[in-house]
C-alpha cells in the first residue's frame, strides 16, 4: 500500500517506498513540496480538493477505482510508463502535534478491476445460456455446471432471489457469510435474518427496486446464528422473465464489517481525547452551539462548567508524567460517574474539563452537582506505590444569564474557575500567591 503524509501546508511529509517504486522518485526528493510539484501537470485536480476538505474541514473521503480509476501518475514497477495503475485513495485526516494532516493511502487495484470486468463478462455469458434453458436439456446441465464453477470460485458471495427475496441460489462464499445454507432459507425472504430494527428499512428498498426494476444496492447489520454481529453489503440487478417482467435479483454479499469499524474508529479519534475517551475540545464547543439553539428554541435553561485541577503539575513533577495520565483518567471517570447519562463532558485541555449540564438552571440542584464533583475529584487516587489527592476549581456559566452564545459562555465560566482557583489561594496562602489578592 502506498503511503503519502501532507501537513496543513500542503506539503508532502511522508513518502512510502510502494510510491517510490510506482513514481520512480525518492521520498528525499518530494519530502516538502506539494503534491502538485511532486506529480507535475499530471495529477488528477480532485485530489487538491479533497485534500484540502480533509486538512481544512476535518473530513474523510474515498477516490475509488469506479469513479477515479487513475487519480495519480502511478505506474506498475519495472513496466515502464506504459499505462497508470488503477487505484482506489483513502483521504483521511490526522491529528497530531504539528497540526492537522492528511494521510493518502493509495491501493493498487487494477487486478480488483481486471477481475471485476472478468466477472462481469462471465457473468453476462450466464445470462445468455440461461436463456437457453427451454431449448435443450443437456444445454440446461452445462448452464447449471458453468454457473456452480464460476461461484463456487468467486471471492465474494453470490446469491440470487425472487421478486419476494426467497433465495433461490447461495454460494458457499455467501453460506459462510450468513451463517445458513440454502436449505435453511430456502421458501423464506433473506431479508427475515437481519436484525428486527433493520428488516423495515431493507425491505422497503427492496420493494423500491423491484417496482421500479433499479438495482439494489445497500448496507446493514446482520448477527449471524453464532451471535457474531457484522456489516454487510448487498447489491444485486434485475432478472426479467421472458414477459419482460421483474422475476427476481442476482448479486452480491460482501462483508464490510472492517471497513465499518475502521471508520469507527476514525470518527472516534477524531471526536474523542485518546487518554480519557472523553470528547475533545472541538466536538464538545459543537455540542455547546447546538445545545444553546435548543435551549434558545424551548426557551430552556442550561448550565456550563469548567473544571480545573489543583496541584496537578506538581504530582507530574514529583511522580512523572504516567502518574499524570492516570490522575487524569481517574478524575475523568469519576466526573462522568456523577453526572447524568445525557449530561456532556470532554477534556477540554490539559488537566481542564469542561461539562454541559441541558436543563439544570437552578441553583439547589447546580449546588448539588458541584458539591458531588468536589467530592468525587478529592478522594485518593492510588498510583500503585502512593495515593495522591487533587482538589478543583470550578467555574460556572448559565445560559442565558450569562450568555447567549458559545463564546460569551465559555468566556464567563473560564473566568468563573479562575476566580474560584484564585479564592482559594487567598484562603490558603494570600502571601504566597499575591494574584488571590486581585
Amino acid at each position: 500500500m502506498g503511503l503519502i503524509m501532507v501537513d496543513g501546508e500542503g506539503r508532502i511529509r511522508l513518502w512510502n517506498r510502494w510510491i517510490e517504486e510506482r513514481t520512480g522518485r525518492l521520498a528525499s526528493q518530494v519530502c516538502g513540496v506539494t503534491l502538485a510539484e511532486a506529480f507535475g501537470p499530471h495529477v488528477d485536480p480532485r485530489i487538491a480538493l479533497v485534500v484540502r476538505e480533509a486538512l481544512d474541514f476535518g473530513w474523510s473521503a474515498r477516490l475509488s477505482h469506479a469513479l477515479h480509476p487513475m487519480p495519480l501518475p502511478l505506474y506498475p514497477p519495472g513496466g515502464g510508463q506504459v499505462e497508470r495503475m488503477k487505484q482506489s485513495i483513502d483521504i483521511t485526516p490526522v491529528q497530531g502535534e504539528g497540526g492537522p494532516r492528511c494521510l493518502l493511502q493509495v491501493r493498487d487495484v487494477t487486478e480488483t478491476v481486471r477481475r471485476e470486468a472478468l466477472l462481469k463478462q462471465q457473468s453476462r455469458q450466464l445470462r445468455l445460456d440461461l436463456l437457453r434453458l427451454s431449448q435443450a436439456q443437456v444445454e440446461l446441465q452445462r448452464s447449471e455446471m458453468r454457473f456452480r464453477e464460476l461461484a463456487r470460485q468467486a471471492p465474494a458471495g453470490l446469491f440470487e432471489a425472487d421478486a419476494e427475496a426467497c433465495c433461490t441460489f447461495l454460494n458457499e462464499r455467501c453460506e459462510q457469510i450468513l451463517g445458513h445454507s440454502l436449505e435453511n432459507v430456502a421458501g423464506t425472504p433473506w431479508i427475515n435474518l437481519l436484525p428486527v430494527s433493520e428488516q423495515a428499512r431493507v425491505r422497503a428498498i427492496w420493494c423500491l427496486a423491484v417496482a421500479s426494476a433499479t438495482r439494489f444496492a445497500e448496507e446493514f447489520r446482520y448477527v449471524g446464528p453464532d451471535g457474531e454481529s457484522r456489516w454487510i453489503r448487498a447489491e444485486a440487478g434485475p432478472q426479467r422473465d421472458g414477459n419482460d417482467r421483474i422475476s427476481g435479483f442476482v448479486g452480491t454479499l460482501l462483508d464490510v464489517t472492517e471497513f465499518h469499524e475502521r471508520a469507527t474508529r476514525n470518527e472516534f479519534r477524531a471526536n474523542h481525547d485518546g487518554l480519557t475517551s472523553l470528547l475533545n475540545r472541538d466536538r464538545f464547543e459543537r455540542h455547546l452551539r447546538a445545545a444553546i439553539s435548543g435551549a434558545r428554541e424551548v426557551a430552556d435553561r442550561m448550565a456550563l462548567l469548567f473544571i480545573d485541577l489543583n496541584d496537578f503539575k506538581g504530582i507530574n513533577d514529583t511522580h512523572g508524567h504516567h502518574a499524570g495520565d492516570t490522575v487524569l483518567k481517574t478524575i475523568a471517570a469519576r466526573v462522568r460517574r456523577v453526572l447524568r447519562s445525557e449530561d456532556i463532558v470532554a477534556r477540554y485541555g490539559g488537566d481542564e474539563f469542561a461539562v454541559l449540564l441541558n436543563g439544570t438552571g437552578d441553583p439547589e440542584t447546580l449546588d448539588a452537582i458541584l458539591f458531588k464533583l468536589h467530592q468525587a475529584v478529592g478522594l485518593p487516587i492510588n498510583l500503585g506505590h502512593c495515593h495522591v489527592r487533587v482538589g478543583c476549581a470550578i467555574g460556572v456559566s448559565i445560559y442565558p444569564d450569562h450568555g447567549s452564545d458559545p463564546l460569551s459562555l465559555l468566556t464567563h465560566a473560564d473566568k468563573a474557575m479562575y476566580a474560584a482557583k484564585r479564592a482559594r489561594y487567598a484562603k490558603n496562602d494570600p502571601i504566597a500567591h499575591p494574584s488571590a489578592q486581585i
